[in-house]
């Protein structure tokens, strides 16, 4: 084997070699036992007055409003997927013709409304910075949960 063969099997053991000891030299991790308590069934303690009055209306307005749009894209994705199964196999079946070029075109058309809306909305957002941010901390945590 050539000298610069060997160079480059041993470069690429070389990795392998150290990531093997620093796996072996550490020590078990052992874990941590809690303190017996409670279970917390009052959830009084997590959403109080306290709470509300320092994350601000807008927070809480953006936390109701991102939750409710969860859902509502749930339901809607499950009822257009249901629906466009139902014209797939009308379709499949003979029973119903589908233009999708003329739903291409209403598509379009509402794409372009919703471009044109979603800025005026972006700009009505940047106008009220301080209220929005907290909106939008809500409402992304009312998405996430």
């Amino acid at each position: 084997m050539p000298p610069l063969n060997r160079r480059i099997s041993a470069l690429t053991l070389i990795p392998g070699a150290l990531f093997g000891a620093v796996t072996h030299a550490a020590a078990p991790v052992q874990p941590v036992a809690l303190p017996p308590g409670p279970p917390v069934t009052d959830f009084s303690t997590l959403f109080n007055e306290a709470f509300f009055l320092k994350l601000g209306f807008s927070f809480m307005v953006g936390l109701a409003v991102g939750y409710a749009l969860k859902i509502a894209f749930k339901l809607a994705l499950v009822m257009i997927g249901v629906i466009l199964i139902g014209i797939f196999a009308l379709q499949y079946a003979g029973i119903a013709h589908v233009d999708w070029s003329g739903m291409e075109g209403q598509y379009d058309t509402w794409a372009s409304w919703l471009s044109l809306n979603g800025g005026a909305f972006l700009d009505f957002i940047g106008h009220n910075l301080s209220n929005s941010a907290s909106f939008i901390a809500g409402l992304a945590l009312g998405l996430k949960i």
